[in-house]
């Protein structure tokens, strides 16, 4: 029974083998349609606008206010708006009669769409019960040597597939922390470029004090009180100016120091967090993971800086502007190298998640195989069983 009632679907299935790319055809055909009318009905409103505004002009000239009386030919004029307004009239007139065949027409591919609705609704029915009868009999059947042997082939690859993208995974989340680690170490090596720069302008801003703080003693050495009082708001706008390089430039020492230590952290999270699966699945890819000594970089003291200024003066301020020159160039080159040694470590852990994504997409592929090998395994016992009620009759 179940078998002739398959055979029954599959006959009423035929007829409607096509009806999803009719119904997208005629989804196509509405959507065209209901656009071009909106355009026409669009045109048609702009062109009452346009009579009404034509009717305007054309009562304004035919009975003349103040400026009107002053226009030439009036009459001619008059008679040429007249004729417009008649062109206005027919192109509405058309578009009115195009939009209500339009309209008609929409409604005759929504009654279709809505018939063809109908069938695809009823194919997915006739689909659903036909695979349903479809399983009753395959189930009822005895399992074959062959579809015993692929679902435990299934059984056996699921497992390990999950656990093989569960590494993937862990694997992936060191890679993408060690990738942020990288980015931190570039956006350091960036602000201690920045910071030097500053430090350069603090030097010379320096030479420039010092130079006229020489000019300010030359001048009280002569008695030139105006010259020198000049020289010394110059030699206090330097020194503030100065300062505030100073500042700048051991804040941006400071802001690079904090994002070296996030990559720190985030480095060393992403090594602590590697699985120990992958360094015992993968021991020579493995091996140098992790096993580096990544150097220190220092932060700056504004503080110290003030200090040496204030008992020193110009020559305390180009003695800490060439310390922290040198250490900028110490953080630089520790930053540079910790970036060139975090490439190298996300070359492996690269590595290591090329190999983990091969084997997902092995196992992924060979199940597939095995699903397939189970559907046309399943077909035939479908099949054997359908001939042999077929030769009954």
């Amino acid at each position: 029974m179940m078998v002739n009632e398959y055979n029954s679907i599959e006959q009423q299935l035929l007829p409607l083998q096509n009806s999803e790319g009719e119904l997208r055809s005629v989804d196509s055909q509405v959507a065209s349609a209901s656009a071009e009318i909106n355009r026409r009905q669009s045109l048609i409103s702009q062109t009452q606008k346009d009579d009404a505004h034509m009717h305007k002009r054309i009562h304004r000239n035919e009975n003349p206010r103040f400026l009107h009386y002053f226009v030439c030919n009036r009459d001619a004029k008059v008679e040429r708006l007249k004729g417009e307004l008649q062109q206005l009239e027919v192109l509405q007139k058309d578009l009115t009669e195009k939009v209500a065949a339009d309209s008609a027409q929409l409604a005759q591919l929504q009654q279709r769409r809505n018939d063809v609705t109908q069938c695809v609704q009823m194919k997915h029915q006739l689909e659903g019960k036909s695979q349903q009868l479809f399983n009753q009999v395959v189930d009822a059947q005895p399992p074959t040597p062959a579809l015993q042997q692929f679902h435990a082939g299934i059984q056996q690859q699921r497992p390990l597939m999950a656990s093989e993208q569960a590494l993937a995974q862990a694997v992936g989340n060191s890679v993408q922390q060690v990738k942020q680690g990288l980015n931190l170490f570039q956006q350091a090596e960036g602000l201690y470029r920045q910071a030097h720069q500053t430090n350069e302008q603090a030097k010379d801003v320096t030479r420039r004090e010092r130079n006229v703080e020489g000019r300010e003693f030359r001048e009280e050495c002569r008695g030139n009180d105006f010259a020198a009082q000049n020289a010394e708001f110059d030699r206090q706008r330097l020194e503030r100016q100065e300062r505030e390089l100073q500042c700048q430039r051991d804040n941006l020492i400071n802001q690079a120091h904090d994002v070296a230590m996030r990559a720190y952290q985030v480095i060393s999270t992403a090594f602590a967090t590697f699985p120990a699966e992958g360094r015992t699945r993968y021991p020579q890819l493995c091996a140098s993971i992790g096993q580096v000594a990544f150097p220190r970089v220092e932060g700056a003291n504004f503080n110290g800086a003030l200090m040496a200024d204030a008992i020193f003066g110009t020559w305390g301020a180009a003695m800490n502007d060439m310390t922290s020159g040198c250490k900028i160039q110490d953080n630089m080159r520790i930053v540079a190298q910790c970036a060139s040694m975090t490439s190298q470590q996300l070359g492996l852990l690269a590595a290591v998640e090329s190999a983990v994504n091969a084997n997902v997409q092995q196992l992924h592929a060979s199940i597939s195989n095995l699903e397939q090998n189970i559907r046309t395994e399943r077909q035939n016992m479908f099949n054997n069983v359908r001939a042999a009620v077929m030769a009954k009759k």
